[in-house]
């Protein structure tokens, strides 16, 4: 009986242990394991198409040049377009800093003198020193992150260049280190099985979120709001982190709308048909596409979230879910093979007891 108490004791402490390791790796390995996460995604996303190709009579090698040529290109077009509208919004930060702080000032002016609180200290500051600090600011962020960003995303594309041509050899291989023929066949179509829920559902979330900034995006047109594609963009990259994502996107639109026309009535309706269509996607949309299968809870949705973005900032809040996801998907097959080989194993012993 003491034996059989202390084995859950002691499963907890060796999990309450790994935690404890596992999350300052996993924040100061992220330099390394970001790259590697994306890349095992885009690959996950460019393999149905690529093994179509090479089923169709194609070398391996040039449908993986030729599928992240257009990959590239597409994001250098998309880029691009956007760019000129970005780079607008940018130079105009500070500016809007400035009058918001202004105007936040003037409300809270009379409080603050009353109430003797750090807020004069604020009040007496000049605004060209706000902005100057903005700007300061701003620019060594720019200059900091820009080569840092490019850097990884070179380490990304040549990353997935070497998991797409190369991978399905060094997996034969791993595999065939695997002691009899029964757990060879067992490892490939486990892996098969993940590699295709993968990429069904990184297929599926990104042609959706796809969809939903497109829409945001003509009917932002429609309204009349500045740079609508470029917000449209916004939401469709937003849309990958669920809950936090939508409610970043609602916050933002209704701030641009409003400094558009300064009027309450033209943000109340941007941020209604924002979230209209939102709700149309996440309640209708992606339910039916992906079905029951992909559906979590919501409040473990968040919980992960939270955590991924306070370990890895924006990145780790885009890719939590993907993450969760894969986890799900993988759970869900081994409990599938473990059940497959009990059923085998039941039969087997079925067959022989009438023999003995």
């Amino acid at each position: 009986m003491t034996a059989k108490l202390n084995i859950p004791a002691n499963t907890a402490i060796s999990a309450t242990l790994l935690v404890l390791l596992l999350v300052p790796g996993l924040y100061f390995a992220k330099p390394i394991l970001l790259p590697i996460v994306l890349s095992t995604f885009i690959s996950l996303l460019c393999s149905p198409f690529i093994n179509y190709l090479e089923d169709k009579g194609l070398p391996r090698a040039i449908t993986v040049v030729l599928a992240l040529s257009f990959l590239v290109g597409a994001s250098i077009i998309g880029l691009a377009a956007m760019s000129e509208p970005a780079k607008q919004w940018w130079s105009e930060l500070p500016s809007i800093v400035k009058n918001v702080s202004q105007e936040v000032s003037e409300v809270t002016k009379a409080s603050a003198d009353h109430l003797n609180t750090p807020l004069n200290i604020a009040n007496d500051m000049s605004m060209d020193e706000v902005g100057n600090n903005t700007v300061f600011s701003l620019v060594k962020t720019l200059a900091t992150t820009t080569p840092t960003i490019l850097t990884q995303a070179m380490i990304v594309l040549f990353m997935v260049y070497f998991m797409l041509n190369h991978g399905r050899s060094l997996f034969r291989k791993s595999v065939s280190y695997l002691h009899g023929f029964a757990k060879q066949r067992q490892a490939i179509e486990l892996v098969k099985a993940l590699q295709k829920d993968l990429s069904r559902y990184i297929g599926t979330i990104t042609l959706v979120n796809a969809g939903l900034g497109l829409s945001v995006g003509a009917v932002f047109f429609v309204l009349g709001l500045e740079d609508p594609f470029l917000w449209g963009a916004f939401a469709g990259v937003m849309n990958f982190a669920p809950y936090l994502g939508p409610v970043i996107s609602m916050v933002s639109f209704g701030f641009v709308a409003y400094l558009q026309l300064e009027s309450v009535s033209f943000m109340l309706t941007v941020v209604s048909i924002y979230l209209l269509l939102n709700l149309i996607e996440s309640q209708f949309v992606t339910p039916t596409l992906l079905g029951k299968r992909f559906n979590l809870n919501p409040l473990v949705i968040f919980v992960w979230l939270v955590f991924w973005s306070w370990l890895w900032g924006g990145m780790g809040l885009l890719i939590g879910v993907p993450l969760l996801v894969c986890i799900n998907i993988l759970v869900d097959r081994l409990e599938l093979c473990q059940s497959t080989q009990n059923q085998a194993k039941q039969i087997t012993s079925a067959d022989v007891a009438p023999r003995e």
